[in-house]
């Protein structure tokens, strides 16, 4: 296990790794509060292209322009990005980790995928460095936008930097980040760019191997958490589903279980002892304006006891700072209060479901209309999305019909 600073450094006799560097001098000569030991971080942040176009966001929309946190990105600016309370709090941590959500290359071909294709210069790695992070996690649906050679130019834009969760074949990519006692086990649903045994990729969720590899890691005497990349957009409940998932990963061993993606704060709740927390919100995700994109949780961990503190953030003068804002806790723990209740989450996914457009998505090219023209009803009958139900649900049918549109759809 590692604590603080002090009591880590009594403890070794030789120097300390790499991951356990000091900040420098730049994070630490703010006043600082109390240690948070481990600090475990999902900065969301998207840079596609600055006013002065330095980068570019490829998408069926085309590009998209974001405004000036590029810059600072690249001139190392953590003060400007970030304010001084935030950088106090992140340089009290013995090791700093967080999830980098677009790719570092200045050019290449994107990925035929479903979704943006995000990009920001490789210049951008001077910021990153700057934050001095102990670990850095690519198990995200983003790392591979720009192919193999887009996940190479970001390990190289990196390099010097531990990074974890991404590699060249399916090995490489489930390794865990080891930091002291503690090891971090990070896996991405399975959407686009996933590594194989003999191709370069993000470490998938794979019920048949993932909770093996906590087991196994528990078994080796770690403290483990887990950096799973799932989850619903901008809803702040776990399905039914994921709270399974991490429920099975904290059964198998998991002493935290941190979800990424939805890019909303969600919620969290105690299980066998352990904490899950659904939905860790966003560090600097500049693309959206809305509250579900402009908030997040700067989450410490003692891995004495691996009970994590909550620092709520918020996006305003043109970075992000450690939030005065009571409501984002208080809704995070109002949310967390009700997913205790019996039958509270079936009943949210539920709503959720009748809400959901996957209609578009079924009818190709013609999706939208057939949506807007309110002939969804009449063209899927209930046979007919029984048919679609069978072909989700049945492993041999979604396996075979993946694999279909794989080779007929898609060219890259």
């Amino acid at each position: 296990m590692f604590g603080g600073r002090k009591t880590m450094r009594n403890r070794l006799n030789s120097p300390l790794p790499s991951f356990f560097a000091p900040a420098p001098e730049a994070l630490l000569s703010a006043p600082r509060p109390g240690p948070h030991p481990l600090e475990v971080y999902d900065i969301t942040y998207l840079h596609f292209h600055d006013n002065l176009e330095l980068g570019v966001c490829v998408s069926g929309q085309g590009a998209c322009q974001v405004e000036g946190v590029l810059y600072p990105f690249a001139a190392g600016d953590v003060r400007a990005l970030f304010g001084a309370e935030f950088l106090a709090r992140w340089a009290e941590g013995d090791a700093r980790v967080f999830n980098l959500e677009t790719v570092l290359s200045d050019g290449g071909a994107p990925l035929p995928k479903a979704g943006p294709n995000l990009r920001a210069p490789a210049e951008c790695a001077a910021g990153l460095r700057a934050l001095a992070p102990s670990a850095i996690c690519l198990a995200n649906n983003h790392a591979m936008d720009f192919g193999a050679p887009g996940l190479r130019a970001t390990q190289k834009a990196l390099s010097g930097l531990n990074t974890f969760g991404a590699g060249e074949t399916l090995a490489q990519a489930s390794q865990a980040q080891i930091l002291g006692d503690a090891a971090i086990y990070a896996c991405a649903e399975r959407e686009f760019g996933i590594a194989d045994i003999a191709a370069p990729g993000t470490n998938p969720f794979d019920p048949l191997e993932s909770f093996d590899a906590v087991a196994a890691l528990r078994a080796q005497g770690h403290r483990v958490i887990v950096l799973y990349h799932g989850g619903l957009e901008k809803y702040r409940y776990p399905s039914p589903n994921l709270r399974r998932v991490c429920r099975k990963f904290v059964e198998k061993g998991a002493d935290l279980v941190l979800c990424q993606h939805s890019h909303s704060v969600g919620c969290r709740e105690a299980y066998q002892g352990k904490t899950i927390v659904y939905g860790q919100g966003n560090l600097l995700f500049a693309r959206y304006s809305d509250e579900h994109w402009n908030t997040g949780l700067l989450i410490g961990v003692d891995t004495r006891d691996m009970r994590p503190v909550f620092v709520p953030l918020e996006r305003r003068e043109g970075g992000v700072r450690v939030s005065t804002d009571a409501s984002i806790l208080e809704g995070f723990e109002a949310r967390s209060r009700e997913i205790a209740r019996e039958g509270f989450v079936e009943e949210a996914f539920a709503q959720r479901a009748a809400r959901a457009d996957y209609e578009k998505k079924l009818f190709g090219r013609l999706g939208r209309y057939v949506r807007k023209l309110g002939l969804c009803e009449r063209l899927m009958d209930e046979p007919s999305a029984a048919g679609v139900v069978n072909l989700l649900e049945c492993d041999a049918h979604r396996e075979l019909a993946a694999q279909m549109l794989r080779q007929k759809y898609l060219k890259g």
